[in-house]
C-alpha cells in the first residue's frame, strides 16, 4: 500500500492537517506531502503514502499553474485578506491599463519574496523574522512566468476592484508578492483574495479527489507515478540490489534515477551518487 494520493485540498486546513486527517482515517503507517500550500490556498496537493514517501525527491513540481483573484487598494502583513489590513485606499483605473500592467509585470524575470515565507535569511525563515517584527532586507530571487490569462473582467465588491487570473509559473513564485507588484504599479496596493493550485508539475487538480471522499482505491502506484527507465540485471546482482548493493558502471551507465529489474519484474529505485556510482532510494521487492 505504498503510492501517493492526489488530493483537492480543502480551504481552512493545513498541508500538515491534510495528512494527518489521511493518516487516520485510512490507518496508514506513513503520510506527507509535497509542495506546501497555504491554509486558504485549496487546489492540487501529491500526498505520499507509507514507503513512497521516500520518494519525494523525484517528485517534479516545479512548474505550477494558479488562478489568483486579487483585489486593489488593501495591503496587509500578510500580503492577502488573511492578514492584518494596513492600508484601505480607493483605487481608480481602466480594464486597458490593468492588461497594461499585467503583461509588463508577467515580463518580470525576478521578484521580492512576501516576509510570510520559508525563505532563509541569515539561518532563519523570514516569516520569523516578521512575527518578532524585525525588518531585514529581502532580496529579489529569480522567476519566471511562462504564461498568462486575465479570467474576468473588472469588478467592483465592496467599493474594492478585483479581477481573476491565471499564471503558469516556475518554482519560486509567489502570487503574493505578484499582487503586491502589481497593486504598485497601478499607482495603489493589493493583495491576494483567494487562490486555487490547479497544476503542480504532472499534476492536475482535475485527476484530484476531495478530502472527504479519497480512499485507499484512490492510491496511485509508484510505478503509475514515475515512468523511469529500467536496468535489467541478473539473479546474483538482484540478490545483492535487495540488500542495498551500491551499482557501478558495469550495470548502467545512466544519469538519472531508474528501476532496477530482474525478469522484468521492479525490485528498486536507484539514484545517481558520483561518477557511474547509483545507490537505492527504495526496495521494491515483494511489494508487487
Amino acid at each position: 500500500m505504498d503510492g501517493f494520493l492526489l488530493v483537492d485540498k480543502p480551504k481552512g486546513m493545513t498541508s500538515l492537517d491534510v495528512c494527518m486527517k489521511l493518516k487516520k482515517s485510512l490507518k496508514l503507517d506513513k503520510c506527507g506531502h509535497s509542495g506546501t500550500l497555504d491554509p486558504n490556498t485549496t487546489g492540487i496537493l501529491v500526498v505520499a503514502v507509507n514507503r513512497a514517501t521516500k520518494l519525494f525527491k523525484l517528485i517534479n513540481e516545479h512548474d505550477k499553474q494558479y488562478i489568483a483573484t486579487i483585489v486593489f487598494g488593501f495591503d496587509s502583513d500578510t500580503l492577502d485578506v488573511d492578514g492584518n489590513i494596513t492600508n484601505d485606499i480607493c483605487m481608480d483605473f481602466s480594464f486597458a491599463e490593468l492588461k497594461e500592467k499585467v503583461a509588463e509585470l508577467c515580463l518580470e524575470t525576478t521578484q521580492i519574496p512576501p516576509m510570510t515565507s520559508a525563505i532563509k535569511l541569515n539561518g532563519k525563515k523570514l516569516y520569523e523574522y516578521q512575527r518578532k517584527g524585525i525588518e531585514v532586507e529581502v532580496k529579489p530571487r529569480d522567476i519566471k512566468i511562462y504564461d498568462y490569462e486575465i479570467l474576468s473582467d473588472m469588478r467592483i465588491v465592496d467599493d474594492h476592484i478585483e479581477f481573476d487570473i491565471r499564471l503558469d509559473v516556475a518554482k519560486g513564485f509567489y502570487v503574493r508578492s505578484f499582487a503586491r507588484d502589481l497593486g504598485i504599479l497601478l499607482g495603489g496596493c493589493a493583495i491576494l483574495k483567494e487562490l486555487r493550485r490547479t497544476y503542480a508539475g504532472d499534476f492536475n487538480v482535475k485527476d484530484s479527489k476531495k478530502l472527504d471522499c479519497i480512499t485507499l482505491d484512490d492510491i496511485k502506484s509508484i510505478d503509475s507515478v514515475f515512468d523511469l527507465p529500467k536496468v535489467e540485471v541478473n539473479d546474483f546482482i538482484a540478490n545483492l540490489v535487495c540488500n542495498g548493493v551500491v551499482l557501478d558502471e558495469r550495470q548502467t551507465s545512466l544519469n538519472e534515477p531508474f528501476y532496477v529489474t530482474n525478469k522484468d519484474k521492479r525490485i528498486a529505485i536507484y539514484e545517481p551518487i558520483g561518477q557511474m556510482k547509483y545507490k537505492p532510494i527504495l526496495l521494491l521487492k515483494g511489494d508487487e
